[in-house]
């Protein structure tokens, strides 16, 4: 009895994955959701779904990433994000200098930090409001959200090194990781290095023409004593072919914020109350620095990945002095 009990599981999960997987090709969001309570019906696949969702809330993710993506599609990003910070957030806050403010709003910029939290592209995306803007992100997110796509320069991340996110975000990691792999073919580790170096010389290009950058040289990590060179490969880029007007940088910092914060604010009522009493004493927090002008002999001298090292160095000092900042909202 065991053993056709197990085939038809199996045969209903390879089902669901292959429908799941239709849905996301398409950037369909909404069947995405539909199609996920539709299948916590089903005998043992339901049961299956359950014990993801404990480890990890994809439930709350899909019902949030819905409105998310239409809200995106009729106000922009910006518009989008401060309704998702507002909403489902609530306690947040940013540092935001006058001068800072201005370069966001107009001016070609490189915006650079940390990225503790699936937060993090709200809280920056929340004060840049251009048609320009774009953001050097995780592939899956523009079939997630397609109304992302327009605003992304998509770049591979090494999901198939589950050892590596098992220890960089612990089991829930793995659950998301698990869940992406699914729902697309991972590309080969060249075709891969081929997607991000295009992406990469997008961004250079998108600069260059007088626009506005996101990127995390952290990337997805809990640890900031690394960062990958792309930051460098970018800013390199900028100078090796400079544009008409000067290129500002811009460094910010998120605090108070972790994946862990955020499965909690999206589980349930009775967790997320508990995450909106935890961030009323101590608010999500996006602090930016005031912007530098960006050095092109700085950025000649050594490789990528040295110029990386370097702005990670100096990232750490600018905000080690929290005074040294105007504090705004």
């Amino acid at each position: 009895m065991t053993r056709p009990l197990r085939v038809g599981f199996y045969q209903r999960w390879k089902a669901l994955l292959a429908q799941l997987r239709r849905a996301y090709e398409q950037g369909d969001v909404s069947s995405l959701r539909t199609l996920w309570y539709q299948a916590l019906r089903e005998p043992g696949v339901g049961w299956a779904l359950r014990v993801f969702n404990r480890i990890y809330p994809l439930q709350g993710v899909l019902d949030i990433a819905e409105e998310l993506d239409k809200r995106m599609a009729e106000h922009g990003l910006a518009q989008a994000s401060r309704w998702l910070l507002d909403e489902h957030v609530v306690h947040w806050r940013s540092e935001l200098p006058a001068e800072t403010r201005v370069v966001l709003s107009q001016e070609p910029v490189v915006i650079y930090g940390n990225h503790p939290s699936f937060l993090t592209l709200f809280l920056v995306a929340a004060h840049v409001d251009r048609p320009d803007f774009r953001v050097v992100a995780a592939s899956f997110l523009e079939r997630f959200l397609p109304s992302f796509a327009p605003y992304a320069f998509p770049v591979e991340l090494p999901v198939s090194d589950w050892w590596k996110q098992l220890w960089e975000g612990g089991l829930q990691r793995l659950i998301v990781v698990y869940w992406v792999s699914r729902l697309r073919p991972l590309p080969s580790r060249a075709r891969a290095k081929e997607l991000n170096r295009h992406a990469l010389a997008q961004s250079v290009e998108n600069v260059k023409r007088g626009g506005a950058l996101l990127i995390a040289p952290q990337g997805w990590s809990r640890s900031s004593r690394h960062w990958y060179p792309g930051l460098g490969v970018i800013l390199k880029g900028l100078v090796a072919q400079p544009s008409e007007r000067p290129v500002y940088l811009v460094a910010y910092r998120e605090e108070n914020t972790s994946d862990r914060l955020v499965r909690r604010l999206v589980e349930g009522r009775a967790e997320r109350q508990k995450a909106w009493e935890e961030l009323e004493k101590r608010p999500a927090t996006i602090r930016f620095a005031p912007p530098r002008l960006l050095d092109p002999a700085l950025i000649r001298e050594g490789t990528a990945a040295e110029v990386s090292e370097r702005l990670r160095v100096q990232y750490l000092e600018l905000f080690a002095d929290k005074r040294s900042l105007a504090r705004t909202r």
